[in-house]
């Protein structure tokens, strides 16, 4: 029996008592990390399946940064920390993102995420501890199944759907989310309560607790630097009252951190661990040329229509016309060979194939699909290219109005083919810029060091990464980051 098949007076009945009864059962959840009462629809080891399955999804559309001594420290922070903390049992695993954003989230289940932009922010051991204690809180407090459980709740439809289904298949209905899940919207309370969690296991695992203090402090900082209407990525997922940080040092009894020079031996042991970390954009993770997007470590390219809208996230890239009646996706890793991938595109239900066919798109081997949807009521027609590069299976996708397709249509389906292999010279660099820790041989503003080290970065940008002023003379013997260029063609 489905939710559709029933008359609508008892629809609406079953809908309600679904509401009622599952917030019951939800009210029974205990908060492992504080003992307090949270809804959540989700057991245990849903929590661990729903983390699993949303953590394949990410891995396909975002790399994992390759450089296991990094990485491994990370882990082993990240480990001392969820051993001690309520959860330790849980299958916990700390990794690091290829992304020049600055974020870091955590899964349900224990996979915890830390960006490499990130990193390069931070200045010592203990701020890396402060921003995994903060994260393994969201996780040991079920913060993200008790945000999905209130997402769920409010939908009636999906509701209503779990109290038709077997309990195991609310997994199945939100992993249907997919990567939405990494956004849901903490509140006050919740960050608060992770920040205080993030204290508390710096603590038992004998951290320094200062770290997470300095860690928010730092971030601060960086969107002050960057101006208005700006913050990091990290900020504007875990909401981020004025002066946090102090508030956190006050609810705590934190008081100041020791001096500057008694953490120096701290500051430049984590500073080692940096050297050579990628920075900035890495061009091999896909960049725009114009209106064309090309992905380097995956061999190939294709050009948008002139004067859309382009956005990147991941390895994944959308874009719309100016008047929002046609649309393209760029999807990475969508199946083992182009005629899976299509076959199974074909079998969403949404999707009414008019022709599918094998051709080769500039070099590379693809099964295209002329198709008609019905999306939102609305009548629309598109064109999908499924094809075969070094980096895997990738589509690229085009959509428009049935009443708009005579006049885009021909559009779409050239710039769907005009995926291939890269073409043209590789103009800039095909390297991300490094990070680079040197010691200094006097001492030097920021500003000199810039000019010296890294004459094509602003001085202010390098001074925000070492956290000083660009007028303050560093001593010298210091370690500070500078960021080497990469050439071109390197």
């Amino acid at each position: 029996m489905t939710l559709r098949s029933l008359p609508p007076r008892l629809r609406a009945l079953v809908i309600l008592a679904g509401v009622a009864a599952l917030i019951a059962i939800a009210a029974c959840a205990i908060n492992p990390a504080t003992g307090q009462q949270q809804l959540s629809f989700f057991g245990e080891a849903e929590e661990i399946q729903l983390g699993a399955e949303v953590d394949r999804d990410f891995l396909s559309n975002f790399r994992a940064y390759e450089d296991p001594d990094l990485e491994a420290y990370v882990a082993s922070l990240g480990s001392r920390l969820a051993a001690v903390s309520e959860r330790p049992d849980l299958p916990w695993s700390f990794r690091i993102v290829d992304d020049e954003i600055i974020n870091a989230f955590a899964l349900p289940g224990g996979r915890v995420y830390v960006t490499r932009g990130l990193l390069a922010h931070l200045n010592r051991e203990a701020e890396l501890v402060g921003v995994l204690g903060h994260e393994i809180g969201h996780v040991t407090a079920r913060h993200s199944v008790n945000a999905l459980s209130r997402e769920l709740a409010i939908s009636a439809g999906v509701v209503a759907g779990l109290v038709l289904l077997d309990a195991g298949d609310t997994t199945e209905l939100a992993s249907s989310l997919g990567l939405g899940l990494l956004f849901l919207k903490f509140g006050r309370n919740q960050e608060r309560q992770a920040d205080q969690l993030g204290v508390r296991y710096a603590e038992r695992a004998q951290f320094d607790p200062h770290g997470v203090v300095d860690a928010l402090r730092i971030l601060q900082e960086v969107s002050q630097a960057q101006g208005d209407g700006w913050s990091p990525v990290w900020l504007s997922t875990h909401p981020d009252p004025d002066r946090r940080w102090q508030r956190l040092a006050e609810e705590t009894g934190l008081g100041p951190s020791r001096p500057a020079s008694a953490l120096q031996p701290e500051v430049d042991a984590f500073l080692s661990r940096l050297d050579g970390l990628s920075y900035g954009v890495d061009p091999r993770n896909g960049v725009f040329r114009g209106n064309a997007y090309v992905q380097l470590r995956a061999g190939y390219q294709v050009t948008f229509p002139e004067g859309w809208e382009i956005e990147r996230e991941g390895q994944s890239v959308s874009a719309a016309s100016s008047a929002g009646d046609a649309v393209m996706m760029l999807l990475p890793q969508v199946g083992e060979t182009p005629q899976d991938a299509a076959a199974a595109f074909a079998q969403e239900d949404w999707v009414v194939v008019h022709q599918s066919w094998d051709e080769s798109l500039v070099g590379l081997p693809a099964r295209l699909v002329r198709f008609g949807a019905d999306l939102d009521d609305e009548q629309a027609r598109g064109v999908a290219a499924f094809v075969r590069t070094s980096g895997g299976v990738v589509a690229v996708i085009g959509v428009s109005s049935a009443e708009t397709w005579p006049e885009v249509g021909r559009m779409l389906e050239s710039s769907v083919r005009s995926i291939g292999g890269v073409r043209g010279p590789r103009q800039g660099p095909t390297l991300p810029d490094r990070l680079e820790i040197v010691t200094l041989d006097r001492a030097m503003s920021m500003g000199q060091i810039a000019r010296r080290y890294s004459p094509h970065l602003d001085p202010s940008a390098l001074a925000l990464l070492n956290h000083v002023a660009v007028d303050q003379q560093i001593p010298a013997g210091r370690k500070v980051k500078v960021v080497r260029r990469a050439h071109p063609g390197s």
